[in-house]
């Protein structure tokens, strides 16, 4: 969701982002609730629901900082919101505790503002803790990707011992949620009642839920393999100033890593990489115009690993257009893991997990 994602600045250090996608969810409940309660006290509604699923998010943000795990943002979009965790919880304790915290946030909310909305007569205040409550009670519910899928994840692994196990059991939970939701929105539809928001979340979670039922048993193909074993280190490294031809001429400087770290700015910082494959893809009458600063994927977009994380845990990181794993210690780059060298064990692990399953 980075792409076309607004950055609203850090709260508490982690990057928040918007997606264009919540003006919609903003105009709906907007024009709604204008009619209802007025424009000021509409705009209001909207911007507090907004920071709702914000402090939901910072909910889990703050206890995976507390067992060690960094967030590396907070995405707003059209489903509510996501928290990018930098790696896996350790342990059950920590994977249950995590994904409680955001519907716990919810909670306090809900009971809160409607409790003071009661107090003081307010409507507003009324909606937005009969919001708040759903999404406590919405998120729990029992399915991956929601919080509650997460919580039985947990559970799971605690009582199997086994991490790829509990993945499939939430999965699985989570399609027969999902796909349930969808049948019912379908069914109010058919009767003319307005349905379609509760069949798009459905088949949402019904999809997301079979993506992670293939990632763990990916995942378990790969357990016991740490970054470390394919990363290719050293990576060159050019300025602002290097055209993409040039770049091709010096085709002996990206090594097997098939990538540049690039340092846009001139100011001994690197900024992001470029991968061979976005070089030879520039028209070849092109490529003197092109600099390489005008193709950097910057670091953030990119999976950052340390040598001894497990390859499993990188995989949720991955940007799916440019699959590389920069490598970092201490904060500088040490390495990637190229491309062609990830894709090759990713299949060798899909084929076995596809036997598997």
């Amino acid at each position: 969701m980075s792409n076309g994602s607004l950055h609203l600045g850090r709260v508490l250090g982690i990057p928040v982002r918007a997606h264009w996608s919540i003006a919609l969810i903003a105009a709906l409940f907007g024009v709604n609730l204008a009619s209802s309660l007025g424009v000021t006290a509409g705009i209001v509604a909207v911007l507090a629901f907004f920071v709702s699923i914000l402090a939901h998010e910072f909910g889990h943000a703050l206890v995976a900082r507390r067992y060690g795990v960094e967030t590396e943002s907070i995405d707003l979009w059209a489903l509510g919101g996501v928290a990018r965790l930098d790696r896996e919880p350790p342990t059950p304790r920590a994977d249950g505790l995590i994904a409680g915290a955001g519907p716990i946030v919810s909670l306090v909310i809900g009971v809160v503002t409607f409790g003071s909305a009661y107090l003081l007569t307010s409507n507003v205040l009324a909606w937005i803790g009969i919001v708040n409550l759903f999404l406590a009670v919405f998120n729990m519910l029992p399915g991956a990707p929601l919080d509650g899928g997460r919580v039985l994840r947990a559970v799971r692994w605690a009582r199997t011992g086994s991490k790829y196990r509990a993945m499939r059991d939430a999965g699985n939970a989570g399609r027969v949620l999902g796909w349930s939701l969808g049948i019912i929105g379908v069914a109010l539809m058919v009767n003319g009642t307005s349905g379609i928001f509760i069949a798009i979340t459905g088949l949402f979670i019904a999809l997301n839920a079979k993506a992670e039922i293939s990632a763990s048993y990916v995942s378990e193909h790969l357990d016991g393999v740490k970054v470390r074993d394919l990363t290719w280190w050293g990576v060159a490294h050019a300025g602002s100033d290097m055209d993409a031809d040039s770049m091709i001429e010096q085709r002996s400087r990206l090594g097997e890593a098939g990538a540049v770290a690039i340092d846009a700015n001139d100011d001994g910082q690197l900024d992001g990489l470029v991968l061979e494959d976005q070089l030879w893809a520039i028209p070849g009458d092109q490529r003197a115009l092109v600099m390489l600063n005008s193709l950097m994927v910057p670091f953030h977009q990119t999976a950052r690993a340390s040598l001894d994380d497990d390859l499993s845990a990188v995989l949720p990181r991955l940007n799916p257009v440019r699959p590389v794993v920069t490598v970092w210690n201490e904060g500088k780059l040490v390495g990637v893991v190229p491309p062609k060298v990830l894709t090759q064990r990713l299949d060798g692990a899909r084929a076995a997990a596809l036997g598997q399953a």
